[in-house]
């Protein structure tokens, strides 16, 4: 089963969806998912270009995720 970590991102008035993880990528279940999100994408957020955004919410998502404006 695919779980994907998504995070809504915002800068200001701008605020964006960004597929943080998924079990492809790092072998999380949805309950790692639901119990280690926050520290996923606080890691993620301090190793990537987005560290001046912050985080609006996040969730976990059975299957392949979409973001937003993307699809």
């Amino acid at each position: 089963m695919l779980v994907t970590l998504v995070a809504l991102l915002c800068n200001g008035q701008i605020c964006l969806e960004k597929v943080v993880t998924n079990s492809d990528q790092s072998s999380i279940s949805m309950m790692d998912c639901q119990v280690h999100a926050q520290v996923g994408i606080a890691e993620w957020l301090q190793n990537g270009p987005y560290r001046e955004w912050r985080v609006e919410s996040y969730k976990c998502v059975l299957g392949k995720y979409i973001p937003k404006g993307q699809a």
